[in-house]
């Protein structure tokens, strides 16, 4: 990546006057029509009005004259020899709201747009194959990234300048976005050879960066060790997670550590999981009345979030506080399962199914406001139970958050709360139980944080997964039907037999088809399919299995995160990393190696080693970074665990022992008469009595009659 480094100092030096745009926060619903409730009726929308993305929809009337991405907006600027300013961001995206304010609807600032560029607006988690592609550009150009993401393209699509937020005016030594956009009209309008130039060697090396055949490396199983000693190097031992400020869940790496801490007898990681998941769920972080958590903490204690809540936190963390109270058997762990997924159920869920995508950070004016409150607010609605309450959840009058406001959280100092009431005779369950209904109904009379509605088959995916592995722990129905409903409304409204859709609201779909798409969806079918024990769902996953390897698979085993031949890619985007979200493709190699197993689709496998070999350099170099494609490779070589219910009488007695056990990288299958097309059910006896069969690596113990058997054989794997 030199090369891109002195493209960087050639165009500094180019634009005496800018500096890059700083990092952006990756942050942050009431409806669309309280949105804009504000807006002047004598106010023009510009064409974003048309389009069923709420963040899109936000800019409907700003006084930027807006394209969607569209033929219409690429092809205006190529006939009319304009640069493009593309505006990346996302509904829940507090920063991007500010500069919202301070720019987009600004007159004088609209107007230099409207004259001197194409300007675009797209939503990130609509088009997650624009903002990578624009996202590496953007980190090549400025060494970071975020949102919102301000990058300047010529006519052809290509980048030739990129910053994130930017402040209307210079300040403290910064160039303002009018300084911005001035000098670079300038320079493209006086110079544009030297900036088209600029542009084609910038694209040139990153296509040749992404082209570029890798070395192999030969993966070992101390990869494995290896990956969670990393982790643990960054562990944060005093207030759990990784790292410092801002400071992010990280539900895939603690997942792992915790298969690996559990599998291999490990203590230190052990801990870490388990204080990480103690410490989230007593801060900030997580919220103490409603259930759920916010996107992350600015601070390192977990204790004041960024506002935002997002449908895959809550699903991955759902799913990890789930596996822990399999391990651990700790309440605390099971609650949290219970409260975030009820939450989702009643804020996030669509009447005809599905789960929305976010909740933004602001409210009323500010951040976070929905959820804070003061001392005297608490004396006023709970009365004698305000005291009892306040101590248990560190409510000041000076308050923890801005204007006195408090932000509910735990500490130890929280059970003196707990130990002076039950000394006093209190029932301290009952109490803390009644003022939180109160509270609840209190905030219910707020102004709500805007919803952004659309339903992203992605997201959703983990979000039946969640569900899953809640209605595992739980046993209740509702969860279930939650899971089974998602998964019912996808196919029905965003498969059409042929291909995935990416986004859906208001009876349209756009988008797509995209990696995470089949990735993610495929996982929550696998799942799924062990609480229904329809295999319908295991046969439609692998149909969209092959799908996603013809689509998305190069011809080396490389996976990409959109399909071939997209005019307007400057390159194939494609992400092997984990971030916020696990690495689609890692997670695509999991589900082939699990339906491997299950469908005795040999292919599968092979396609998964393949797939697994061409990144094999990267996972061998920064194996911490890219904790799923490690997860794949263990699920791979690790032995195989497989159980397999056959039979319907006290069938749920025999599942409660696997749905309340941690058995990691386990295999499961469920069937009342052998007729599922899976090699697991060759040669077993289908009767009126229920049997398991508990097999390792192939090699199976006699068939357990009785869940009182059946729980000593697993009882004896550790």
């Amino acid at each position: 990546m030199i090369y891109i480094y002195r493209i960087l100092i050639i165009i500094l030096l180019s634009l005496p006057g800018l500096a890059f745009g700083g990092s952006g926060q990756a942050s942050e619903g009431n409806s669309l029509t309280e949105a804009h409730e504000d807006i002047a009726m004598d106010k023009k929308a510009n064409r974003l009005i048309n389009e069923s993305s709420p963040y899109l929809i936000q800019h409907a009337y700003n006084p930027v004259d807006w394209y969607p991405w569209s033929d219409e907006a690429l092809e205006r600027a190529r006939r009319e020899g304009k640069p493009i300013f593309l505006s990346i961001g996302y509904a829940a995206c507090h920063w991007c709201h500010v500069m919202e304010k301070e720019s987009f609807e600004n007159e004088a600032i609209a107007a230099f747009l409207n004259e001197h560029f194409v300007s675009i607006k797209v939503d990130r988690e609509e088009r997650p194959d624009l903002d990578q592609i624009y996202m590496v550009a953007t980190q090549a150009m400025t060494g970071g990234g975020g949102w919102p993401m301000s990058v300047f393209l010529t006519p052809d699509l290509k980048p030739f300048y990129a910053g994130t937020y930017f402040p209307p005016d210079d300040r403290y030594g910064r160039p303002g976005f009018m300084s911005v956009l001035t000098e670079l009209s300038r320079a493209f309008r006086d110079d544009r050879g030297r900036v088209e130039g600029l542009a084609d060697n910038l694209t040139t090396n990153l296509r040749e960066h992404y082209a570029a055949a890798g070395d192999t490396a030969t993966l070992a199983p101390a990869l494995i060790e290896q990956t969670a000693g990393a982790l643990m190097n960054g562990y944060d031992k005093v207030h759990g997670g990784f790292g410092r400020a801002p400071k992010f869940p990280h539900p895939t790496e603690l997942s792992f550590l915790l298969k690996y801490a559990v599998i291999n007898n490990a203590d230190k990681p052990r801990r870490a999981v388990l204080t990480s998941l103690e410490k989230m769920a007593h801060g900030g972080i997580y919220d103490q009345l409603g259930g759920g958590f916010h996107r992350y903490s600015t601070d390192e204690r977990w204790l004041v979030p960024h506002f935002e809540k997002m449908l895959y936190d809550n699903a991955l963390l759902s799913a990890l506080y789930a596996e822990a109270y399999q391990a651990t058997g700790d309440s605390l762990y099971l609650r949290i399962v219970r409260e975030t997924l009820d939450f989702v159920r009643r804020e996030m869920s669509a009447p005809e199914g599905g789960f929305y995508s976010s909740l933004d950070a602001d409210s009323d004016g500010g951040e976070g406001r929905f959820y804070v409150w003061t001392s005297k607010e608490l004396e006023k609605l709970l009365g004698p139970r305000a005291d009892i309450f306040a101590r248990y959840f560190n409510v000041t009058e000076s308050g923890n958050f801005e204007d006195q406001a408090n932000i509910l959280n735990i500490d130890r100092s929280s059970e003196d709360a707990r130990r002076l009431a039950e000394t006093s005779g209190v029932d301290f369950d009952k109490v803390m139980d009644e003022a939180k209904a109160v509270l609840m109904k209190a905030r219910d009379n707020r102004v709500r944080p805007f919803t952004d509605d659309k339903i992203l088959l992605s997201w959703n995916g983990l979000m039946i997964s969640g569900f899953v592995r809640g209605f595992q722990v739980t046993r209740n129905e509702d969860y279930r039907t939650a899971a089974l409903k998602a998964a019912a409304f996808i196919r029905e409204n965003l498969y059409d037999g042929h291909q995935l859709k990416h986004a859906y609201r208001d009876g349209r779909t756009g988008a797509g088809p995209f990696l995470e798409d089949y990735a993610y969806y495929i996982a929550g079918l696998i799942d799924l399919y062990e609480i229904t024990h329809d295999f319908a769902w295991i046969d439609l996953a692998a149909q969209l299995a092959e799908k996603a390897l013809v689509l998305f698979g190069g011809d080396d085993g490389r996976l990409y995160l959109a399909a071939a031949g997209n005019d307007n890619h400057y390159i194939r985007p494609q992400d092997i990393a984990d971030g916020a979200l696990p690495s689609p493709g890692s997670i695509l190699i999991q589900s082939l190696i699990r339906l491997s197993g299950l469908t005795g689709n040999e292919r599968f496998e092979k396609k998964a080693e393949q797939a697994l070999e061409v990144i094999s350099s990267n996972i061998a170099a920064m194996p911490q970074a890219m904790v799923s494609a490690v997860e794949a490779f263990a699920r791979l070589i690790s032995e195989r665990l497989e159980i397999v219910i056959v039979g319907s009488d006290n069938r749920d007695s025999f599942l409660d022992e696997v749905y309340g056990r941690y058995l990691p990288r386990r295999q499961l299958i469920v069937s009342d008469s052998g007729q599922e097309k899976s090699p697991l059910l060759e040669g077993r006896a289908f009767g009126g009595t229920t049997m398991a069969y508990l097999c390792r690596n192939r090699s199976c113990l006699r068939p357990a009659s009785s869940p009182e058997e059946f729980k000593r054989q697993l009882e004896q794997l550790h």
